[in-house]
């Protein structure tokens, strides 16, 4: 079997260009590679030996290619409306806090954003509106003709659908934060 380093070498072109053929960022690529065949070396460390390597670094980089654009994804919902509906009791605590509970408030927002994604149309549209963009019901009533108060009971369905996704993650972390 050939080392990884040998893979690396002969491959490396050829799984850039795979790359780059799905993410046109090159600083992205070539992170997304290196982190591949980081993980590729760390797995053959574990399990003393990976029987087609080249085929599992393809595979982790179907994977890191899929988080890529999920967290590419995810941002567009991240933002000040998302943190002041959900986080806004807890946000004094936020003030100079340390990696831990910064790391924490960064997984919170980002599974509340993913959770967004899978809302249903009707919520999302109203929940994005209000919350994300700071449009006030009565604006977005009149760009859709949704009457105000079908608007807000659709947000009021899209925020307690969200507020039990983070209710499930706050189960998860032993400490409460």
């Amino acid at each position: 079997m050939l080392s990884v380093d040998k893979i690396y070498r002969r491959e490396r072109n050829k799984i850039l260009a795979w790359i780059r053929s799905r993410i046109s960022d090159p600083e992205e690529a070539e992170d997304l590679l290196q982190e591949s065949f980081l993980v590729a070396v760390t797995e053959l460390d574990s399990s003393g030996s990976i029987e087609y390597l080249l085929a599992y670094v393809y595979a982790v980089l179907r994977n890191k290619v899929g988080d890529w654009y999920r967290k590419k994804k995810t941002g567009r919902y991240l933002g000040v409306g998302l943190e002041n509906e959900f986080l806004s009791e807890n946000s004094h605590s936020y003030e100079g806090i340390g990696p831990e509970r910064q790391f924490y408030r960064n997984l919170m927002l980002e599974e509340l954003s993913l959770a967004i994604g899978e809302l249903p149309a009707d919520q999302k549209t109203a929940f994005v509106a209000n919350v994300i963009e700071g449009k006030t019901f009565r604006e977005i009533s009149q760009e859709t003709g949704i009457p105000e108060g079908t608007l807000s009971a659709r947000k009021s369905s899209a925020k307690n659908f969200l507020e039990k996704r983070l209710k499930e993650l706050k189960s998860l972390f032993l400490e409460e934060y």
